[in-house]
């Protein structure tokens, strides 16, 4: 894992209080954990750690705020695609509210890290944590790699295969491995070494599991969901966008129609108020609120 100054370790979760269901069943839960690889893989944001439960999402990333941002929202959005595809329940997830928790200390991100791994108990699963099968403490300091002897490359598959098997047209790495239900295996994707690292030995991962931690998170992801991108990363998010878009980062150089189509973006990606907009697109928030 690359470290960077923009570079962080944030906590990202969907709101466990929003819905009633999320993955109803074993064939949800493989292809969920199948989008967290491509969302990766889309976005850039390192994958740490992550539990998926019958009605949220916990994940550990690594990256920009931006990256993470982008990864949260993108997998929202395939998720939700999966549920109105296979449940004719059409923009389920689009206003599920979502958090992005900046960790500003080695204890912040192992607290957090162990929280996510404890969340399945906490949730009523009837066994070990290391034995939920939706969530990456199965891997934690593990040396019987003998889960992964059966599966198969993705390189070996052929493209038909592959669209029919993942339900994706993202071209992933060759190298990672399917197993017999479909499912990309998280080893893959999870960048291992680096939690194990910052974990140091089994030992203290095993001190901070059984640490009581619910409290202390629960409340750090409360207050983060009454907030929204703070105007320094949307800006600099802004910036990405028109640069893309227009060929241009300076904002104030763009047409206000530019701007407008912006700002629609901006509003449907991340939530983001009128008010806020006008002030990093430079734009009158009346005039917004009869476009966007």
């Amino acid at each position: 894992m690359k470290t960077d100054d923009e570079c962080g370790f944030f906590h990202v979760c969907t709101d466990g209080t929003s819905l009633s269901w999320m993955f109803k069943d074993n064939n949800d839960f493989t292809y969920g954990i199948n989008r967290i690889g491509v969302c990766e893989i889309l976005t850039g944001a390192i994958v740490l750690v992550f539990s998926l439960m019958d009605n949220h999402a916990h994940f550990l990333l690594y990256g920009t705020y931006a990256r993470c941002l982008k990864f949260i929202n993108r997998y929202k959005t395939l998720t939700g695609k999966w549920i109105s595809h296979k449940y004719n329940v059409p923009k389920y997830l689009k206003h599920l509210p979502t958090s992005i928790i900046p960790l500003k200390s080695e204890e912040d991100i192992l607290e957090t890290a162990t929280y996510i791994d404890r969340n399945a108990i906490m949730a009523g699963f009837k066994g070990l944590p290391s034995e939920y099968p939706w969530g990456s403490c199965q891997l934690m300091f593990k040396t019987d790699k003998t889960r992964l002897a059966n599966c198969k490359k993705i390189k070996d598959f052929s493209e038909n295969e592959l669209r029919d098997l993942l339900r994706t047209r993202v071209s992933l790495p060759g190298d990672w491995l399917v197993n017999n239900n479909g499912m990309i295996m998280p080893e893959c994707f999870v960048d291992l070494e680096a939690i194990e690292k910052l974990f140091k030995t089994p030992a203290r991962y095993l001190y901070f599991l059984t640490k009581k931690l619910e409290g202390k998170v629960d409340l750090s992801i409360s207050r983060s969901q009454k907030s929204f991108v703070p105007d320094k990363e949307l800006r600099k998010i802004a910036a990405d966008l028109a640069q893309k878009t227009f060929g241009t980062s300076d904002i104030q150089s763009l047409k206000v129609n530019d701007r407008i189509r912006l700002a629609k973006t901006l509003k449907s990606e991340y939530l983001s108020t009128h008010k806020q907009l006008g002030r990093i697109l430079h734009l009158d928030a009346s005039l917004l609120k009869g476009f966007v």
